[in-house]
C-alpha cells in the first residue's frame, strides 16, 4: 500500500534532498553542512543585533544586510579568480 505523504512532509524531504546535494557538492557531509550553515546564520543574527544596537533604521537594515552580502559575494568571488590565476600560472610556468 502506498505511503499518504503530507504536503509538509513533502517539502522536509525536499529540502533534506538539497541539503544533501549541497553538502556532496561541497565535500562534506550534511553534519559539517548543517554546522557551517549554523555558524554562518549565528554570524548574521550578530551582523543584525549589532546594526539594530547602532540604531539603525529596521527599513533599512534588510537592503543593507543585502548589499553587504553582495559585496561579500563579490570579495570571495574575486579572490578565488585570483587565487585560481595564480595556480593556473604555476601550472603553466
Amino acid at each position: 500500500m502506498s505511503e499518504i505523504v503530507t504536503e509538509s512532509e513533502r517539502q522536509r524531504r525536499v529540502e533534506r534532498m538539497e541539503t544533501v546535494k549541497h553538502a556532496l557538492r561541497g565535500g562534506m557531509n550534511v553534519e559539517q553542512r548543517t554546522q557551517a550553515v549554523n555558524v554562518k546564520a549565528d554570524r548574521w543574527c550578530a551582523w543584525f543585533r549589532r546594526r539594530m544596537d547602532q540604531g539603525a533604521d529596521p527599513m533599512t537594515v534588510l537592503p543593507d544586510a543585502l548589499a553587504e552580502l553582495e559585496q561579500r559575494i563579490t570579495d570571495e568571488t574575486v579572490a578565488t579568480v585570483k587565487e585560481l590565476r595564480s595556480t593556473i600560472r604555476k601550472a603553466l610556468g
